[in-house]
């Protein structure tokens, strides 16, 4: 069974429409008795929340200051996390650039299909 894409997204941007989401940020705070983790992506701080008891267990490896990449559903109040990641030589600043970049491309190619299909049919 094949899962749903992930949309990288920043703390400011989350929305209950958005499904699932990836997001970079550093460990804030680790909450292992709850199963939750506090994210800053310099945007703003996002609480995830984990079901999976093997990612719980693994929270203890985590801590304050650690670069991760979250993927997982928008859900009221947070991130309803599915993996969870350690990275290294995340630069936030540069990551918010290259998601600028991509928004534009992707608005671009999107606004080049709308007037192609428009030409195809005739109208």
């Amino acid at each position: 069974m094949r899962r749903r894409p992930s949309l990288p997204r920043t703390v400011k941007e989350l929305t209950e429409s958005d499904g699932r989401v990836k997001l970079f940020g550093t460990v804030v705070a680790v909450d292992t008795e709850s199963g939750k983790i506090s994210i800053d992506d310099s945007t703003g701080v996002v609480e995830i929340f984990f079901n999976s008891l093997d990612i719980i267990e693994k929270l203890k490896q985590y801590k304050v200051g650690d670069q991760i990449v979250v993927v997982g559903w928008v859900a009221e109040g947070g991130i309803d996390g599915e993996i969870l990641r350690r990275v290294r030589g995340f630069e936030p600043s540069r990551y918010k650039n290259v998601l600028e970049v991509w928004k534009d491309v992707r608005s671009k190619i999107e606004q080049s299909d709308d007037s192609g299909r428009a030409d195809e049919s005739g109208l």
